[in-house]
């Protein structure tokens, strides 16, 4: 997170469109922690371990996907600032440009929070017990 939210962020948005995107960032934050926590403690009807692996590598590939999204956009930013000598490189919330790095913040945002439940989730499917999952997290 220290980089999109300060070095991505301080650098490629006016002071005005900052707050904005950090709300961006911490709201994707929770779509994603619900949307893969539901995913991944959903029970089929047919539920056992090859559906649980199954939504985990799903899980787990959406990551992935999610993330290179935002780094993708991230990369093409940084080019285009590279590139430009003359204009300002901020973007302003009035501003249609805005768009691109606002969907890397969401990416970003949604992927922090997805791979978050899923470690916290193979915890739990790996311990049985409180006094386990501490050990495990405080570890």
């Amino acid at each position: 997170q220290p980089y999109q939210q300060a070095t991505f962020g301080n650098r490629f948005f006016t002071r005005r469109t900052i707050g904005a995107e950090l709300i961006i960032f911490h709201l994707m934050e929770i779509v994603g922690a619900i949307v893969c926590g539901r995913f991944l403690d959903r029970e089929d009807r047919t539920s056992g371990d090859t559906n649980r692996k199954k939504r985990a590598i799903a899980c787990l590939l959406a990551f992935v996907i999610i993330n290179s999204t935002g780094n993708v956009l991230a990369a093409m930013q940084e080019n285009a600032a590279t590139q430009n000598t003359i204009t300002s490189l901020a973007h302003d919330i009035a501003d249609p440009s805005v768009i691109s790095p606002s969907l890397a913040f969401a990416c970003w945002g949604f992927a922090d929070a997805q791979i978050q439940v899923y470690c916290y989730w193979l915890m739990g499917s790996f311990y049985s017990s409180g006094s386990e999952h501490s050990r495990a997290v405080g570890w």
